[in-house]
């Protein structure tokens, strides 16, 4: 017979591994991108989370500045007195004054702490940086997003349960595993190779070529292959099989450093808790201390420049609960980071 065409019009060749691995491996790699995609989203939720606190404070950071000021401006203003009926010296009064300007300059920084701030927490959550955000809340106050009593290994195996770039590292340890499995059984897996070729054909008895008609071929053919005397078998699975102990190294990297996140932001809850109640004893005893130095003042027992230093000491205590409240929660929110955002 005439034979099959040597050259087929339309050919085409697969392995048929390909077609029994690559779909595990791009299942995995789909499971991985869509992991990964979580792990963006809750970075985004903390640092909105992060912007609205530093909003929170800076708003709260102007009333103290305020107040701070309105007190400061009432001494000046009793010194000043004292000072024009010789009861006080001058000296006092313009020290006042200076503070008075000093104050007045912290009021209007935080004024401008907190425009940065709600620039910034705009750009994070896309919103029209030219608009001002304002806080819901009016005072600050702790918040309690995960209880400190709960058992630091309760705390760790919900991070390890929940974080999503550890879904994703054992996703690519998945794909990986398939992609070994792929090279390893890959040459005992043929390649089949098709062709379709469409075209006339005549022929005859001795030099005679009549009796043309159409023609129709179809081959099918199964190869075996081994690349390099099997040296490139050998080396393609080396090759993905280092690759399967990366990732394998990377997701123990990970676990570490989630341990070492839940480790650290209890650690800072814990020690900014403390700082909170010490806040809270020094902010009582410099109320106290500033009533008891005004109602000297009034009574006539000494002079208005004494209260100075308890105005600036409530002040100093009132930032430092600002401060100790805002740490904690900020602590708070990376823990939730952490554990993977479970209350979510």
């Amino acid at each position: 017979g005439a034979g099959t065409t040597p050259s087929p019009g339309v050919v085409a060749r697969f392995h048929l591994a390909d077609a029994i691995f690559q779909p595990k491996i791009a299942e995995r790699t789909a499971w991985a991108r869509s992991h990964a995609a979580d792990a963006v989203t809750q970075d985004r939720m903390l640092d909105a989370a992060l912007g609205y606190l530093e909003l929170l404070e800076s708003a709260q950071a102007i009333a103290i500045a305020e107040d701070e000021y309105q007190h400061t401006a009432q001494l000046a203003d009793v010194t000043d007195a004292f000072a024009r009926t010789g009861q006080g010296l001058q000296s006092d009064a313009d020290r006042l004054q200076t503070e008075l300007s000093l104050r007045k300059n912290g009021v209007i920084r935080a004024q401008e702490r907190f425009a940065v701030a709600s620039a910034r927490l705009a750009e994070v959550i896309s919103l029209d940086c030219r608009y001002h955000l304002l806080p819901c809340e009016v005072t600050i106050a702790p918040i309690d997003l995960v209880t400190l009593e709960t058992p630091h290994c309760q705390l760790l195996t919900t991070g390890l349960s929940h974080r999503a770039e550890l879904r994703e590292s054992r996703c690519l340890v998945a794909e990986a595993c398939e992609r070994l499995k792929r090279e390893k059984y890959a040459p005992l897996v043929p390649s089949v190779l098709m062709g379709v070729s469409y075209d006339g054909f005549g022929g005859g008895n001795g030099s005679t070529i009549s009796s043309f008609h159409d023609r129709a071929d179809f081959d099918a053919m199964a190869l075996w292959e081994i690349r390099n005397l099997g040296f490139g078998e050998r080396a393609a699975r080396q090759t993905v099989g280092s690759q399967l102990e990366q990732v394998k190294f990377q997701q123990l990297r990970l676990m570490d450093r989630i341990a070492r996140e839940v480790a650290e932001a209890v650690a800072q809850c814990q020690s900014r808790q403390q700082q909170i109640q010490i806040a809270e004893q020094a902010i009582a005893t410099a109320e106290a201390s500033y009533e008891r130095n005004t109602s000297r003042i009034h009574q006539g027992q000494g002079l208005p420049i004494e209260a100075l230093q308890s105005i600036q000491a409530l002040a100093a205590a009132r930032r430092e609960y600002l401060s100790a409240v805002m740490d904690y929660n900020e602590a708070q929110f990376r823990l939730q980071r952490a554990l993977g955002w479970p209350v979510g």
